[in-house]
């Protein structure tokens, strides 16, 4: 059984995410991480997991998303954060303008780490990117992303219906599988 969970994380739209995936209420905290540059979600989440044990030595969850593009041979993967900062949404699909294929898919790593070590759990989600952005809710780039089997991008759905479809769910699935929650 483990204590109640931090999620290190300064967004509040991801805290809120996780809450109603996991059932319980999860207490924010704002740590710097060191954050290794990698394509793959599961390296990143490994290496933040780990530190943010070692800072506050406490139960805790650390997550990275990422958007690969088939034609781009994964990329912007992890490094999609870096991406919007940069060149926002808008400059993603701009450089993907003349891209034929737009079959993309999205990966969140969720790791936990305690007294035990880290475990990662993970989960994909695959579609495709827009043209333009669509919808006004959701993080990042879920203007731009329609998960297979529907015709609405993630921003265009209501919360509870891309819970239902997003990788963080899957991810969340596996973590339940593999650790017992005392408050659940």
């Amino acid at each position: 059984m483990i204590d109640p969970i931090w999620l290190i994380t300064g967004n509040a739209g991801k805290a809120r995410e996780y809450s109603a995936l996991l059932g319980i209420d999860v207490t924010t905290v704002t740590v710097d991480l060191l954050e290794i540059q990698s394509l793959n979600v599961v390296e990143v989440v490994e290496r933040k997991a780990s530190d943010a044990y070692a800072k506050l030595r406490r139960p805790v969850l650390v997550d990275d998303t990422g958007l690969s593009l088939t034609a781009w041979n994964g990329l912007p993967g992890a490094l999609v954060a870096w991406w919007t900062s940069t060149v926002g949404v808008q400059g993603i699909l701009d450089m993907a303008s003349g891209v034929t294929d737009r079959r993309a898919s999205v990966t969140t790593a969720l790791g936990y780490a305690d007294a035990d070590g880290v475990q990662v759990f993970s989960g994909t989600a695959h579609g495709t990117i827009t043209t333009e952005q669509r919808g006004d809710g959701g993080l990042g780039f879920d203007t731009i992303f329609v998960p297979a089997g529907s015709d609405l991008t993630y921003a265009e759905m209501p919360e509870k219906d891309k819970n239902e479809v997003s990788p963080r769910r899957l991810a969340v699935e596996e973590f339940r599988k593999g650790v017992t929650l005392s408050t659940v």
